[in-house]
């Protein structure tokens, strides 16, 4: 990523839409599945700027990684102190540590060399009946000038990110797309930056008030479409796993 989207994202990370909801997902994802409510480790891998790692807190003890310098810089100076420099691919924790990890669009990331490793590391990491939450880009179609800012390296389709999972041994609890509402909008501007050959530039921008309280709305009634059922469709996957009990 580049450096100056993790300030443009500390900055904004509180109020934009796409991060209030998307944070407010996980959240009530984490609720509906994660049994003990208050006395959980959790690790935030991939935590970024440290926003969704203080929302986290309610549920017990919260760890994060990122191996970006700048990002930790930018999470202690949100007052995390629970955060270490180090890769999704070796996280440096022993097996069997955490009730819960979360990554939320880290996967994506041209830093990841080996997805499949990071999920086995999630795996290996969890306790045995742990709830791994995970977020990334769909459609590899649908890159833009956003995804050069932001360093992307592979977009998701849902059968590719389901042999995933299942190659790295986790048992899948549900699988959906999500922002089916904001895809029209998103394929738009995707089509006209690509006639265009649009610069690259960040899709995380300072947005009106009323419009941003709007979109949060929409969001929210994706959430509760989220944990009903399965939306068929979207801009983003969310994978909802665990890792099976061995008898």
């Amino acid at each position: 990523m580049e450096l100056a989207e993790y300030r443009n994202i500390f900055e904004n990370e509180e109020t934009h839409f796409y991060y209030v909801g998307t944070h407010n997902a996980t959240l009530a994802l984490l609720d509906l599945y994660l049994k003990n409510k208050r006395s959980n480790v959790i690790l935030d891998a991939g935590c970024g700027t440290g926003s969704l790692m203080k929302k986290l807190k309610r549920f017990g003890n919260i760890w994060g990684i990122d191996t970006s310098s700048e990002a930790l810089k930018l999470a202690k100076k949100n007052g995390l102190k629970k955060i270490l420099k180090a890769s999704v691919e070796k996280i440096p924790f022993k097996d069997n540590t955490f009730n819960a990890v979360i990554s939320i669009d880290v996967l994506y990331h041209k830093g990841v060399s080996s997805d499949r490793k990071a999920l086995k590391e999630f795996n290996r990491v969890l306790k045995p009946g742990g709830i791994l939450i995970v977020k990334n880009p769909a459609h590899d179609w649908l890159r833009g000038s956003h995804d050069i800012v932001i360093h992307t390296k592979r977009r998701y389709s849902k059968g590719e990110f389901k042999d995933k999972l299942d190659g790295a041994g986790f048992e899948i609890l549900k699988l959906s797309y999500i922002n089916i509402f904001f895809f029209p909008w998103a394929f738009f501007k995707r089509l006209t930056e690509n006639i265009l050959r649009s610069k690259p530039s960040s899709d995380v921008k300072y947005l009106p008030g009323r419009i941003n309280k709007l979109l949060i709305n929409i969001y929210n009634i994706e959430i509760k479409l989220l944990t009903k059922s399965v939306i068929p469709f979207g801009l983003s996957l969310f994978a909802i796993a665990r890792k099976p009990i061995k008898n």
